[in-house]
């Protein structure tokens, strides 16, 4: 009876016990991928604006902080069970006023240093420049903020990013020979949280010059802003995401200068065409290797859309084709094989910065990397959410059940995140 009494006992204590169980509280210094599922859901509750790695660092340390104020919880930079819970529940329901969080108190590098050299030029920050971000610069940003009249946290979020890198890095001996300051060198007509018909006329712009994918809202998000940082770069221009007078004006040059000239036929060569190639792949009709030429290849898969479309069999990419690529890709439901798979998301820049896939071609939407020994190299896929893909590229962490989805910025990359169930359609 006794030995019964005492297994009985047991059981019932196991059994309490199994009904208590919780999630571990994250914090500082914890990865793996439970703190992956953290930051997806920081990233798309806008509290945090880093690229996904499952390492819980100093960025995300701040961004559970800011979040547990916002809802009113504890602040303590960990993510116990109901944090988690709070911010599962927030994500895609709003985003974070400022925008999610950048870099933080505990960051170091380069990127901090520049940042420090634009809060000193601007007569915020009064330590050293160390590209160690302390109490010092969270002290130099606090004041920033309250300057610019943005969300005050001391983190630079994306808001306070924006503002910042508007500025430019004046050392202090041109101060003293009376070059331009920052405040004397011009101001920004649009940036993040600006709303309105004109911001609707440049994102309609953007959209004509094959720089923006999203909706012409009105809304200056960080879609936007990295449609405009895609245009800089091209431009040789300051890649601030935020348009000035200079920006502005080389929008506008280049849209009338291809303004009842913007479509492409056989022959034409460069960065739209790129552009349209990777929509091509994306909607399933394969033009051949991404290379920025309009050749044969191009034109006949130009040729089937239109015909699928029921528009004119020209050949060449119109306004009406353009148009039809905007939209979201439709299967076809002809398939060899189907995967569930773990997916991420990658932009041209990510690895070594080449802009190629492995198999030579542009990078962006419309390819995909993986595994060779799970989906052989150049095979044509449909993937759920996503639309077609050639899978043309392979990577370091791309190994067995897992597909990396090429997308064009990195806020496409932190909208699509990580998906722990992706289906995956084997088409040839």
């Amino acid at each position: 009876m006794r030995t019964a009494c005492t297994w009985g006992c047991a059981a019932l204590l196991w059994l309490a016990a199994s009904m208590n169980v919780s999630a571990q509280t994250l914090s500082i210094g914890m990865n793996g991928s439970e703190v992956t599922d953290l930051q997806n859901d920081l990233v798309a509750a806008g509290y945090l604006a880093r690229t996904v790695d499952g390492d819980f660092g100093s960025t995300t340390k701040e961004a559970v902080a800011l979040f547990q104020k916002a809802k009113g919880l504890p602040v303590t930079g960990k993510a116990d069970d109901t944090t988690r819970k709070a911010v599962k529940k927030a994500a895609g329901k709003g985003y974070r006023p400022g925008g999610g969080v950048v870099y933080a108190e505990g960051n170091r590098g380069t990127v901090i240093t520049d940042m420090q050299e634009r809060l000193a030029a601007a007569g915020f920050l009064k330590g050293d420049i160390d590209g160690v971000y302390g109490q010092d610069t969270t002290k130099a940003v606090r004041s920033f903020q309250k300057e610019k009249k943005i969300p005050v946290s001391g983190a630079i979020d994306e808001m306070t990013y924006a503002a910042l890198t508007e500025m430019k890095r004046i050392p202090a001996s041109a101060e003293e020979e009376g070059e331009p300051g920052p405040e004397d060198d011009g101001h920004f007509v649009f940036g993040i949280g600006d709303r309105g018909k004109e911001v609707s006329s440049l994102q309609k712009k953007l959209k004509k010059l094959g720089y923006l994918d999203g909706p012409a809202d009105g809304i200056y998000g960080g879609d936007t802003a990295s449609a405009v940082k895609g245009f800089q770069s091209d431009e040789g221009l300051p890649s601030t995401g935020m348009v000035d007078e200079d920006t502005l004006g080389h929008i506008t040059s280049v849209y009338v200068s291809q303004s009842g000239n913007s479509t492409l036929s056989r022959g034409a060569s460069g960065k739209k065409v790129i552009r349209l190639q990777n929509r091509l792949l994306l909607h399933g009709y394969d033009p051949g290797t991404v290379d920025g030429v309009y050749g044969e290849g191009t034109e006949d898969a130009v040729r089937r859309f239109q015909e699928e479309q029921e528009l004119e069999e020209t050949g060449i990419a119109d306004d009406d084709v353009w148009d039809r690529l905007e939209n979201m890709p439709v299967f076809s439901g002809s398939y060899k094989k189907m995967f569930h798979m773990r997916s991420t998301a990658y932009t041209p820049n990510d690895g070594g910065g080449e802009g190629r896939t492995a198999l030579g071609g542009y990078a962006g939407k419309g390819h995909a990397a993986v595994d060779p020994e799970v989906i052989p190299l150049g095979s044509i896929v449909f993937i759920e959410g996503y639309g077609y893909a050639v899978c043309d590229d392979i990577g370091g962490a791309i190994h067995g059940n897992i597909i990396d989805v090429g997308v064009d910025t990195y806020d496409q990359a932190y909208q699509w995140g990580t998906k722990t169930r992706v289906t995956v359609y084997l088409v040839r």
